[in-house]
Formats: structure tokens, sequence, C-alpha cells
């Protein structure tokens, strides 16, 4: 049986202010930074998705329609636009995950600002559409790559209490860079030069060049420092991390950190699959596509496309910053309660109402040409609050979820292959919606909502068996409840033992440590 005084315990007691005692200065910046490392993978999304609706850049890559009497984007190139960039973004995760793990985080940071300004140089002078589309694989591949390193370095470097918040700031940074992307958008789409175009996808530089001349104050993860066999720079950085706590403490928390051997030898891919690790592998996989498969790129890539189809033609771009805002609230309260609600609840609850406001955009579709303009204005509605309850569930938790459940030895791998299969399904999503909704194809229109509806009826039940609640606890405790051999469902229950206690002669015998899981009211437990 477990001592009952245990983390878990003690941390359930936790409120939501107490939680704020963990910060200190230099854990504020890393949380800004490193979400700061994901803004322009929200602002390229919040800039093409207006980008592309706009007169100047349909005449720059278009092609003259004379039955319409006005210049169009083919539908084909919409989609090669739209997808392709995915293909950077596998690759920028592939090489990330490799420079995370040899050179560490903060040189895959430093990676990802020198592609951002290659490919926002390329498609800012763009003449034709293969350069502007190649300047966008480019560019994604920045995206890769801090989906990659973000949550890595992140869930290092915050204590448990916070962990859930500090990576939830990713998805809060990729919405605030749809709503400054969509009101630039909003500002320069009357221009009737390229500049309408080249300005908001020109500012994409500014970022980037933030993050580079802010990196030499970045502290490196200590985790990494200690499987390079650097030991002092770890108690180093460590102080900094933690300077609310004593020198006693911190030299506890570095030799917890050798004693488990954590991060002092990386796994092969074979490890991956084993059987120790394929649980928490298929976990973090699930948890990505299920961020994509549900439908996001619906609304945040064509949105603007689809206002305008449906006779919003002036109002589109304004709808499109209302859905972004919309978008950027519901993530801010994904950051405040994510640890204290647990990441379960959020996407149970959150995938649902996804799965309703779909349904309800689809029925809404059915008929469009008998559609009221209340039926039209409804269907707006739907599609933003489908947004705002995606960006308060799948959005955030699902980077929350794969930070937590790789195992250390593996966790760039495992990053690295949920991320992969995220481009993937994110490649399909983008890839078929214009040949769904498009007039000239299947024509679907807001039919398209039975589709995700269903989906995501199907993924909330994936969530209810697959996803573990794993709020509150350390890595190491992690490793605990997955070695327990608990039903995942049930992770909320099991009491885990502390560092103090994980490392007492007793448990030194036993390195997982010995588990229990709580009684439930009908008296069923699992020792």
């Amino acid at each position: 049986m477990a001592p009952p005084n245990t983390t878990k315990d003690k941390q359930d007691q936790i409120s939501f202010l107490e939680r704020f005692q963990y910060f200190n200065g230099i854990l504020v910046f890393i949380m800004v930074y490193m979400a700061f490392c994901a803004f322009n993978f929200g602002f390229d999304v919040g800039t093409f998705s207006g980008v592309q609706a706009m007169a100047p850049f349909v005449q720059k890559f278009g092609h003259y329609d004379a039955q319409s009497d006005e210049y169009v984007l083919a539908g084909w190139l919409r989609s090669i636009m739209t997808a392709t960039p995915f293909i950077g973004k596998a690759l920028g995760a592939i090489s990330c995950g490799m420079i995370a793990e040899r050179w560490g985080r903060r040189a895959a940071i430093l990676g990802l600002c020198i592609v951002s300004f290659i490919g926002v140089a390329l498609q800012t002078s763009a003449v034709e559409s293969a350069q502007f589309t190649i300047g966008r694989i480019i560019t994604y591949a920045m995206t890769g790559m801090a989906v990659v390193v973000v949550p890595i370095y992140q869930s290092e470097v915050a204590p448990p209490q916070l962990r859930g918040m500090f990576a939830s700031t990713i998805q809060g940074m990729i919405v605030l860079g749809q709503v400054i992307a969509a009101v630039i958008s909003y500002g320069t789409q009357r221009l009737s030069t390229d500049a309408a175009w080249q300005i908001p996808i020109g500012l994409q530089l500014v970022m980037p060049g933030l993050i580079f001349v802010l990196l030499p104050i970045l502290p490196e993860s200590p985790r990494w420092l200690l499987s390079q066999d650097r030991y002092d720079d770890a108690a180093k950085n460590m102080r900094k991390l933690r300077k609310k706590a004593t020198e006693e403490e911190v030299s506890f928390e570095l030799e917890s950190l050798r004693h488990v051997d954590a991060n002092s030898h990386k796994g092969s891919w074979a490890e991956v699959f084993d059987s120790k690790n394929r649980l928490r592998t298929g976990i973090a996989v699930f948890a990505m596509f299920g961020q994509q498969i549900t439908g996001q790129a619906f609304p945040s890539q064509y949105g603007v496309v689809f206002y305008q189809s449906q006779g919003y033609a002036s109002e589109s771009f304004l709808f499109n910053i209302v859905q972004n805002i919309v978008s950027l609230v519901a993530v801010l309260l994904a950051l405040l309660v994510v640890d204290s609600m647990g990441r379960r609840t959020m996407l149970l609850c959150g995938g649902s109402l996804m799965g309703v406001f779909m349904l309800i955009l689809g029925g809404l579709g059915t008929n469009p040409n008998t559609l009221s303009q209340s039926g039209k204005d409804t269907m707006v509605a739907s599609l933003m609050l489908f947004q705002f309850f995606f960006n308060i569930s799948w959005a955030p938790v699902a980077y929350v979820v794969v930070s937590e459940a790789a195992a250390s030895r593996v966790k760039e791998k495992t990053n690295l292959l949920a991320i992969v299969v995220s481009v993937l399904t994110t490649f399909v999503t983008s890839f078929t919606v214009p040949y769904l909704i498009n007039e000239e194809y299947a024509n679907l229109g807001g039919k398209l909502g039975y589709i995700y509806g269903g989906i995501n009826v199907l993924m909330v039940i994936g969530v209810f068996f697959i996803i573990p609640e794993l709020k509150n606890r350390s890595l190491e405790e992690v490793d605990q409840l997955f070695a327990s051999g608990a039903p995942l469902r049930t992770f909320s229950k099991i009491t885990t033992q502390n560092a103090e206690q994980l490392y007492e002669k007793d448990a030194l015998s036993k390195p997982h440590g010995v588990v229990e899981l709580r009684e439930d009211s009908d008296g069923t437990g699992k020792n």
C-alpha cells in the first residue's frame, strides 16, 4: 500500500490561485518565450485564410475566367497552396527531433528562426505560384519544429503544478497569431496592389527576429544537460528555474532525475513501440490525430471562403476576426482551468459540443437554396461555436497530453511520430475541404458538418477509453502510473509515491514504487 501522504493527495488540494506561487521571473519568461515560438504558426494560418480571398492575390496567382468575367483561384491550386506546406511541417518535425536530442533544445529554436526567415522571404518576393508555395512549405517547417521542441522543453522545465498551463500556451499563441493576422488582413484587403497580401505575410519576420534576439536568455533544459553528463550546467540552470527553492531542494530534484535515469540515455525507435512504451506512444499519437481529424481546418483555413459562399461578401473578413477572437478567449479559459479541471474532462465536454455544432451546421446546410437569412446566421454562429469549443479542448489539451504521455527515454521520437501523424491528418483534411465544399466539385457546403460531426462523436468515445488523467503529476509519477497496469480511465484514482518516498531504501529495490488504486464507491479497486 502507498503511504497516505502522497504527492497526489497534496496536489489535489491545490487551489487555482495557489498554483501561481510556483511561478518566478524566469518561468514567466520561459512560458511567454516558448509561446512566441508558436506565434507564426497561427499568424500564417490566419494570414493565408484571408490572403487567398484578396483580389490582388487572386489576380497574381489565379487565372481569368471569361464566363464569370473575373479572376479566380482554381480549387486545385488552393488545395496545393494550403495542403503541401504540411510536407514542410513533417520535415521540420523530423529534423527538430534530431537537433533537439543531439544539440539541445536551444539549438532547435535557433533552427526554427532561420527557417522562418527563409520561408517568409520567398513568399513575400514571389512572382509565381510555385515560388509562393515553396516559401509556404519552408515556412511550415518552422511550425513542425515548434510543435516538437516547445512541448518537450515546457514539460522538462515547468513544475508539475503548472505543466498544463505551460503546454496550453502553445495554442494560445497560435490563436493570438490568427487574431492579429485577421485584423491585419482586414486592414489591407482593400489595397489594390500586391501590398495587400505582401504586408501581412512579410510581418511574419518580426516574431522569429524577436525569438532570435532573446535566445541567449533562455536556459537550456536541465534534463537534456544531464543526458550529456553536464551536471554543473544542469545544476546552474535548475537554480534559475527554481529560484524559490533551497539549495537542498534543487540538489534533491537533480539527484532524483539522475536516479530514475529519466534522460541519461536515449532509447531507440524500437523502444517507442516495445511492450513498455507502445501504450504511451499510442496515447500521444491519438491526441495529435484527434486534434486535426475533428475538423479544425474547415473554419480556420477556409472560413473566409465559406462565409463568402454563403453570401457574406463584405462581412467575411470581419467574421474571420470575430471567429479568431472567440477562439482566443477559449484558449485563455483553457489555460486557466486545464490544471484544475483536467485533461479528460475538457476533451470529453469540449469534443461533445464540437460534434453538436458541426451536426447543426450540417442540418442547416442540407437545403441551402431555401435557407433563410436567420438560418445562414445560425450556420455562422455554429461554426464559431465549434471553434470556441475546439480551442478550449482539443487545440490546447492535445499538446498537454503529448508532453505528459511520452516516456522520457523516447520523448523526442514519440513527439516526432505524433507530429508526423498530425501533419498527415492535417494534409488530408486541408487538401480535401475545397473539393468537398466548392460548387464545381462535391458542393457539400455546410453539409460537411455531418462528416465532421460524426467524427467528433467517435473521437469522444475514444477519449473515454484512451486518454488518461495526468494533471498535477510529475513526470516520474507518470512513469509509476503506466507501470501500474491499471486501465487508463482510472489513472485519476491511483495514488503514487512522491520523490522522497520513491527514493527511500525500500523504494530503491522497486524503481517504479508501489501504487494503489483507490476504491470506488462500489468497493472495487486494484492494488
